[in-house]
């Protein structure tokens, strides 16, 4: 029997709230993930991108993903993965740069076989302006009965909504020009399973809680494969909890007001999401946020939606509604815009702690960076053409 463990969306170095507390919660999602590989000894992990949240990590962040892969590095247990949307860069992947540590591989057309028994392949996430370009052609594996299992990271259909997906699963299963016993998919954040054309597809989950609707607890997929069967469990991770708050204010409610609606919660180390409706107060929703903190929160977040006018979506769609950064990010990658373009974006849009007075250096701090490492690479080219004009002029 092969056991392969399935974690997917760990997003490494995500600063979730502006907070270094949720940082460093990412990180130990994932290495509980990778903890729970080893208690099962299991003979392979993968993982189906967004390995980091970002294409351009720090690299403290990077070093303690390496460290934390090196515990299945010494038990001999070999980590495959593949790129995601958020990780993905222009050339080389950080997987490639992790693989020269000995702690990584990564997935690709090709069949990657596990105790001569299972058969990995790996696509990594495709934009949609190149998908219906996109080859997803697979090779063969070398024992025609083992069991083939492919990794990809997209939303399809019909494991999650129709509006929330952006292709359907079946196209996949066709464009692959071999047969799939199985599909582990990444992207989605909440576990999901189906049966599509008779191959079986699911969803690992995150190993942490990426959006405030997450509400789920986190979890990895353990694989066991024998004889052609598998059979998948679903493993719960331990992960800090959410704790969401609704605060109504009517006129004249005071400080206390607050306080009381706040023993209500258990916010001992836990994330407080606190909303604020209602009507304008003095209560300030910086008194709601160190009111929350002096109660026990790990971390807060608070939403001032008071004196607004609230719509009635009674008739409007129904199901899990898209968060805007999701959307934001999605309509950016359809762009194909420059690493740099992106950085800019994504770090004014996400980067809580940067004032706007801030702005500008960061900008400017990021633009020169590139611009930097765009003049070293025009160098080399022209070292190189130099040395080939050399090598042409002894010839003669």
């Amino acid at each position: 029997m092969t056991k392969i463990l399935h974690l997917s969306d760990t997003h490494l170095g995500n600063r979730q709230y502006g907070s270094d507390i949720r940082r460093d919660d990412f990180t130990r999602g994932f290495e509980a993930a990778i903890d729970r590989a080893l208690q099962e000894d299991v003979d392979a992990v993968i993982h189906t991108g967004d390995l980091f949240h970002r294409r351009t990590p720090s690299l403290p962040i990077v070093t303690n993903c390496i460290e934390i892969l090196r515990k299945l590095a010494d038990e001999d247990i070999p980590f495959y993965g593949i790129v995601g949307n958020h990780d993905r860069k222009m050339d080389q992947q950080w997987l490639d740069l992790i693989r020269e540590t000995g702690t990584a591989e990564r997935l690709d057309q090709t069949p990657t076989m596990v105790n001569g028994e299972v058969a990995l392949y790996g696509i990594d996430a495709v934009t949609k302006p190149a998908w219906h370009a996109a080859d997803f052609t697979l090779e063969e594996p070398p024992k025609p009965d083992a069991f083939r299992l492919l990794g990809m990271h997209q939303l399809f259909e019909p494991l999650v909504p129709e509006f929330y997906a952006d292709h359907d699963l079946t196209e996949v299963l066709d464009r692959v020009d071999i047969g799939i016993d199985a599909l582990a998919l990444g992207d989605y954040h909440k576990t999901e399973s189906r049966i599509v054309d008779g191959v079986p597809a699911w969803y690992a989950g995150s190993t942490e809680r990426c959006a405030t609707d997450e509400i789920e607890p986190r979890t990895v997929s353990l694989l066991e494969i024998e004889d052609g069967d598998l059979e998948r469990r679903v493993l719960e991770l331990d992960t800090r909890e959410f704790e969401s708050i609704r605060i109504d204010f009517n006129e004249g409610d005071s400080h206390g007001y607050a306080r009381d609606e706040l023993d209500r919660h258990q916010l001992d180390d836990n994330v407080a999401i606190v909303k604020l409706t209602g009507e304008r107060t003095p209560v300030t929703s910086s008194d709601v946020y160190d009111m929350a903190m002096d109660k026990g929160a790990a971390v807060c977040k608070v939403d001032d939606n008071r004196g607004r006018r609230q719509l009635d979506l009674e008739d409007g769609p129904q199901g899990e509604i898209q968060s805007a950064d999701k959307l934001i990010e999605e309509k950016l990658a359809d762009q194909n815009l420059s690493d740099i373009a992106t950085d800019v974006e994504q770090r004014v849009r996400t980067d809580d702690d940067l004032a706007q007075s801030a702005i500008d250096d960061t900008m400017q701090e990021l633009i020169e960076e590139a611009q930097a490492e765009a003049f070293d690479e025009r160098d080399a080219e022209t070292d190189l053409d130099d040395a080939d004009a050399d090598v042409e002029v002894s010839e003669e």
